[in-house]
């Protein structure tokens, strides 16, 4: 799911880059940074296909979502698990 507009998100990427050139993100994995929200991680075994439309049938008439971005959260894998390190308020 992608923000409308993206780029603020772009740019606040970059500039979050910029402050810590070692830690790019997604690991460097990527040069082109497309703000987007995950709503699933297909695994081994996963239907993604299945996944995509009770999405799909579930979000009818919910979307889109009309939402300001207040914080920045700074996340990390380390424990194996997702985890927000820090939260930075914005504006």
């Amino acid at each position: 799911m992608a923000p409308e507009p993206g780029e603020p998100f772009r740019q606040l990427t970059l500039a979050i880059w910029n402050c810590y050139p070692e830690t790019p993100s997604y690991g460097g994995r990527f040069s082109n940074i497309v703000p987007h929200l995950t709503i699933v991680e297909p695994v081994e075994g996963c239907e993604i296909e299945r996944v995509a439309a009770e999405f799909a049938e579930a979000a009818e008439g919910i979307l889109p979502i009309q939402a300001i971005a207040t914080e920045i959260a700074l996340m990390d894998t380390r424990s194996g698990s997702w985890q927000v390190r820090t939260a930075i308020p914005l504006g």
